[in-house]
């Protein structure tokens, strides 16, 4: 493989969970220094002592909140400090609740946005100047197919993803000019440990198999290469996009 990404500097954040592992991953056999961030630090240490010597010294570990304005600033300085740049932001963290709207208070629906679409937001925000001072600043978002196919029990979720998904397209509009590219990828169902309880349910599991042609979850290895994809020169004519990952779910 090619280390196509050689050289760059990435922070990811929501890096404690299985796509932000295979990010990780994936990243570092590209070539790129990765800074892990999330609001659990155990588990970044955990991860990070698992990779090769080498591999240690191109990995930090940041814990960040990305609801707090302060923690994103730090971190994204932390990380600029750490590497001397930042080249690619990966907003990776993400949280779900599966309750019908009647059954979801505004408390809520408030904490979802606050992490998913707002945290997203503060931590563009706080990277805009380092992106645009290397040259070849690059936003992804992991977004979703509930951005625009509606699923029971998820209004809060899926709100914030399709708000998410308008905002990768708003933010690469106002910072072409800066340099900067933005984008995101939507999968559906990646297992990992916020669908795991849904994966179990044999019902579940056959009526949403039935849905995608290709019969089958999405990888979060292929998440990875998608987002090493859009972060790369092989990328450089594409911003604003929403690259739909869902085994040919929305085709029907």
């Amino acid at each position: 493989m090619s280390a196509r990404l050689d050289g760059r500097i990435a922070l990811v954040t929501g890096a404690a969970g299985e796509i932000g592992r295979a990010i990780l991953e994936r990243l570092l056999e590209e070539g790129a220094t990765v800074a892990l961030a999330d609001i659990h630090l155990e588990p970044l240490n955990v991860i990070r002592g698992a990779l090769t010597v080498d591999q240690r010294k191109r990995t930090s570990v940041h814990r960040l909140d990305v609801r707090s304005d302060d923690s994103c600033t730090t971190v994204v300085a932390e990380v600029v400090q750490t590497w001397a740049g930042l080249d690619i932001l990966v907003n990776g963290a993400g949280i779900m609740v599966r309750r019908p709207a009647l059954e979801t208070d505004s408390a809520q629906f408030q904490a979802i946005l606050d992490v998913n679409l707002t945290g997203a937001y503060r931590m563009a925000r706080a990277s805009h100047s380092f992106l645009s001072a290397s040259g070849r600043g690059n936003v992804v978002s992991v977004s979703s197919t509930h951005a625009f196919l509606a699923a029971k029990n998820s209004i809060a979720y899926s709100t914030s993803k399709a708000a998410l998904s308008h905002l990768t397209r708003l933010l690469a509009l106002e910072w072409a000019a800066d340099g900067i590219r933005v984008n995101a990828v939507a999968p559906t169902v990646v297992p990992s440990a916020m669908t795991a309880d849904v994966l179990a349910d044999p019902a579940y599991l056959a009526r949403k198999l039935g849905a995608i042609p290709l019969g089958r979850p999405i990888e979060a290895a292929h998440v990875a290469a998608s987002i090493s994809y859009l972060c790369s020169s092989d990328a450089d004519s594409t911003t604003g996009q929403i690259l739909v990952l869902d085994g040919g779910e929305s085709l029907a």
